[in-house]
């Protein structure tokens, strides 16, 4: 039969399972803001019941209950949320990364504006018509020559703007590299750590917690997959293992393992920026293979477009610009002479004697920097007053049609608004696209946190309910007080 003092057992194992309950709750309301937590409760099951299984025991019919065993605290996560949450945060931080990048490009150009390149161009162009209504005037050609220089410079500055861009953006890329590399070493340790604990059959929800945290912040940085690994020894059947992470493509495709946690081993994720020839190189290894032209998504893949071919696109079309419009425009140039029969064949631009780093190095030609008599306004032998040749210069801006390096055909300023609408939607391109993929990013983390994450009112109601659950113990143990002094006081009596 059942002990007489069982009912003691029973209402002692209720009392300390229902506050191992309160315990747990009061843990996740005090964390409801702690990042990276993850709610927790108590896994319950019925003790043993009596009598136990065998041939000797009393048959009766059924089986007493002797109560109820708080088995461990187990965190609550679903893996499949996780996993739909870090794909669309790398996908995000991806374009995120490719708005900025193009946004930026977009704040240096100012387009439309009273200080961008469009202005800039439009009023060489009027000085130059004043000056084609008298082409005489010293005031007119002054005039020119230093609409011509803001031109120039207007060109300097927005190249040495977008350099600096890219500048910056290539020191990103470096410390991205040394974030994943910092982030995968911290996840190993944490995985070493957690089968130390799980060996022993505890569940440290604690270290999951910090794993999968940084987890997340790698995610970010690159496209990656999450395996566990049995941590062997005396593990729980919940124990969550230890992590193997693989760095995917954009596809999806394994490119190779960041983290082998069977084995404790990471691979460092090695990123080379060079510059060399007027070439852009940007090469990944990992773990000494090398990995270059896979696309891995995320922050880093954002920050190497924009430095390898976004920010590069854009300074060789402005470099096409600069270097096709000023060779056209000296050509004219140099076909005439100034007002007062000056030398033939001076040049109005310099620094434009190839394509590349053209919009950096134009300026105004020494000749003409040093006499305004040198700027052209009439062909050879023409009388003075004669001002064909800044008329043909007029037409290089909007009449002439241009072969530019890149094979686009088209007037100077028809190729300046294709260079401006093109960035244009690139960056609206990018920013509907980061806009898109953070609606999704939010719905997914709304999803996980449904599960994962802590409601004050759910805890509350569940406070209550162990709050009840304790007092109901309580009441059973005064009342197994009572029967016990029954029997052993006043029986027989």
């Amino acid at each position: 039969m059942v002990s007489t003092f069982g009912g003691l057992e029973i209402g002692r194992r209720g009392l300390a399972s229902q506050l191992a309950g309160i315990n747990t709750t009061g843990n996740n309301i005090v964390n409801a803001n702690t990042e990276g937590y993850t709610r927790q409760r108590v896994d319950f099951s019925p003790s043993a019941a009596y009598p136990p299984s065998g041939f000797n025991q009393p048959y009766i019919h059924g089986r007493y209950g002797t109560g109820v065993d708080a088995n461990g605290v187990q965190r609550i996560r679903d893996q499949f949320a996780d996993a739909q949450y870090r794909e669309k945060f790398s996908n995000n931080s991806y374009w995120e990364t490719k708005s900025d990048a193009l946004g930026r490009a977009e704040d240096v150009l100012n387009e439309p504006s009273d200080d961008g390149i469009s202005k800039a161009m439009d009023d060489f162009w009027q000085a130059l018509q004043d000056l084609a209504s008298n082409p005489e005037n010293a005031g007119a050609r002054s005039v020119v020559r230093e609409r011509g220089k803001a031109l120039a410079e207007t060109f300097n500055d927005l190249s040495n703007s977008l350099n600096k861009i890219k500048g910056d953006l290539k020191q990103q890329i470096n410390v991205s590299g040394n974030q994943i590399n910092t982030l995968t070493k911290q996840i190993n340790e944490l995985n070493k750590q957690i089968a130390d604990v799980e060996s022993t059959g505890q569940m440290p929800n604690d270290l999951y917690d910090q794993r999968d945290l940084l987890v997340d912040q790698l995610s970010g940085l690159v496209n990656i997959k999450v395996d566990r690994a049995d941590s062997g020894g005396n593990s729980a059947a919940a124990a969550e293992g230890k992590y193997t992470i693989t760095l995917l493509d954009k596809d999806g495709h394994s490119v190779g393992t960041l983290i082998d946690g069977k084995n404790n081993q990471v691979n460092e994720l090695t990123v080379n920026t060079d510059d060399k020839d007027g070439k852009i190189n940007v090469t990944l290894s990992l773990g000494g293979q090398d990995i270059t032209g896979k696309e891995v998504s995320g922050k880093l893949q954002g920050l190497i477009d924009g430095y390898s071919k976004d920010l590069p696109d854009l300074m060789s079309k402005l470099d096409d610009m600069a270097y096709t419009f000023a060779q056209a425009f000296n050509k004219i140039h140099e076909q005439g002479q100034g007002h007062d029969g000056s030398k033939q064949g001076v040049g109005f631009f310099s620094g434009v004697d190839q394509k590349d780093g053209a919009a950096k190095n134009i300026k105004i030609s020494d000749d003409i920097e040093n006499s305004l008599n040198n700027i052209a306004t009439r062909k050879p032998g023409a009388p003075i007053g004669d001002n064909s040749i800044v008329n043909d210069l007029e037409k290089v801006f909007s009449d002439q049609t241009l072969t530019f390096n890149d094979g686009t055909k088209g007037t100077a300023k028809s190729y300046l608004q294709s260079l401006i609408g093109d960035l244009g939607v690139n960056s609206q391109t990018a920013q509907r696209m980061a806009k898109n993929t953070g609606i999704l990013v939010e719905n997914a983390n709304v999803q996980r946190q449904s599960v994962s994450g802590v409601s004050l009112d759910e805890e509350m109601t569940n406070l209550i309910q162990y709050q009840q659950a304790y007092t109901a113990s309580a009441k059973m143990i005064n009342v197994m007080n009572d029967v016990l002094d029954t029997i052993i006081n006043k029986m027989g009596v």
